[in-house]
């Protein structure tokens, strides 16, 4: 009895361990080729990923077969880019400023578009006071002055967009991601190999 509960263990173990060895059969590699741009983040979900998201939905809220069959047929077929863009000034983070290129690994033209467009969110405010010590008196002024709402990973105020593109043609297994900023004329490239489920 002993032994069939240590095999039982045993296999549960190396079962763990070759899941976990596969990962995310939907997960792609990124990597950069240039960084120029303030690009914080870019992430990549495959046809595959929203597919297998849109059928959960459409499960989880008891769509009937027309609505579910509407919602996958609505999937973009070459998924989807979600990237977060930095700015001194809205203007500069927003996504008119920017451009996604997507082409194939020999340079071929598959998608262009520019960054969606949003309203500039609530300005933050900073209160600056200045103590001015005089043989007359002490004086303080009071500043406020206008910051960006957030700020990047070394504490500099910033605006952060949030930026979601779909991408309505079909991808190859490996492609190039450009994000240009028209203003800064600057770009970052990535190159993004879809995993085995893609």
């Amino acid at each position: 009895m002993k032994l069939k509960v240590l095999f039982i263990a045993l296999l549960m173990v190396i079962g763990t361990r070759v899941a976990t060895a596969e990962g995310d059969p939907f997960e792609s590699k990124v990597k950069t080729i240039e960084d120029h741009a303030r690009v914080k983040s870019l992430k990549y979900i495959s046809y595959d990923q929203c597919y297998a998201d849109a059928q959960d939905e459409a499960k989880n809220e008891m769509l009937s077969r027309s609505k579910e069959a509407e919602l996958l047929d609505s999937v973009p077929k070459g998924g989807v880019l979600q990237l977060e863009l930095l700015g001194n000034e809205w203007r500069m983070a927003n996504g008119p400023n920017w451009t996604y290129l997507i082409t194939d690994e020999a340079g071929n033209q598959l998608f262009r578009s520019k960054g969606n467009y949003y309203n500039e969110p609530a300005p933050g405010y900073e209160v600056r006071k200045d103590i001015v010590h005089t043989t007359y008196g002490t004086y303080v002024t009071r500043q406020e002055a206008q910051i960006p709402p957030q700020k990047d990973d070394w504490g500099r105020p910033v605006y952060i967009m949030r930026d979601q593109k779909s991408i309505h043609v079909k991808l190859p297994g490996t492609f190039k991601v450009y994000i240009i900023d028209s203003i800064n004329d600057n770009r970052c490239v990535y190159l993004i190999s879809r995993g085995k489920g893609n």
